[in-house]
């Protein structure tokens, strides 16, 4: 298979870490860890549309880029605010 059309090495890292954190938990803690990778992800995904932002795209990516930013603090907080009622 050529390389670029299979799936990347960091997506198989990615989900075999996430598999042993599963196996490796109990039910309440399972449910922490994916909260947790969840808002890890989130975070990540912020960090590049703010990494996007800052090299100064025009029109409308940059209205896509500000856009997905909003969703994602949005997603995020509902997340964190999620956490504190429990």
């Amino acid at each position: 298979m050529a390389r670029g059309w299979g799936r990347s090495e960091e997506d198989l890292g990615a989900e075999k870490e996430q598999a042993r954190e599963e196996q490796g938990s109990s039910g309440g803690k399972r449910k922490d860890s994916g909260l947790e990778a969840q808002r890890r992800t989130l975070r990540l995904s912020l960090a590049r549309i703010e990494e996007q932002l800052a090299k100064g795209p025009a029109g409308a990516r940059r209205q896509a880029l500000e856009s997905a930013r909003e969703e994602i603090q949005k997603r995020l907080a509902e997340l964190e605010l999620g956490e504190s009622e429990d």
